[in-house]
């Protein structure tokens, strides 16, 4: 056998019989000789990698079109408030579900007269009041929850579209998996 330098081994017969096939790695020195152990290591990562889905999507999940804001790129889905339609953008940023007076049904003075003042989260500032609220994503529905109502107008401007709302963490953690797939437009939550 004709022999390259830190390339092949010679082995006792015993040895390879008891060893199997021997495999070489290069590293950093030249190529060495991969102990079984370590074979077996790497066999069961390539299954692993190369078998199992990077994302199994459980067959029960519910799949929620979105669409992107025109401006910034939000993700905005379609869901029914209170049995009214309506445009949420997905905020995992606030803690809070927020909803527009209009479907909390809360005048705007209302809400600078009795409303509490909130800065933090997601960035929205504003007044708000708690109310309980219905709401409709897909096919789930999200019966009599806490929500904050406020004045979504200045947002609905800066966005230049009409906003009603946030779908914060409070929906979002219901859910043991939340994916989206922006490549097919579709928020997929999962129990």
């Amino acid at each position: 056998m004709k022999r390259r330098e830190g390339y092949e081994r010679q082995m006792p017969a015993n040895e390879q019989k008891r060893l199997g096939v021997p495999i070489f790695a290069y590293q950093r020195g030249g190529w060495a000789f991969i102990e079984p152990a370590s074979q077996c290591a790497i066999a069961v990562t390539l299954v692993v990698t190369l078998c199992i889905p990077v994302f199994p999507l459980p067959s029960n999940g519910s799949e929620i079109p979105f669409e992107s804001s025109r401006a910034f790129g939000l993700i905005l889905v379609r869901v029914e408030v209170n049995g009214r339609p309506a445009v949420l953008i997905v905020d995992s940023g606030s803690s809070q579900t927020i909803i527009s007076s209009e479907l909390g049904d809360v005048a705007t003075r209302a809400l600078r007269e009795n409303g509490v003042y909130g800065h933090k989260g997601s960035g929205l500032t504003g007044a708000g009041v708690f109310k309980t609220a219905t709401l409709r994503v897909g096919a789930i529905t999200w019966r009599d929850h806490r929500v904050i109502v406020m004045d979504m107008h200045e947002l609905s401007k800066s966005l230049e579209q009409e906003i009603d709302g946030l779908l914060g963490m409070d929906f979002l953690s219901e859910f043991g998996l939340v994916v989206i797939d922006s490549k097919h437009h579709k928020l997929i939550l999962s129990p």
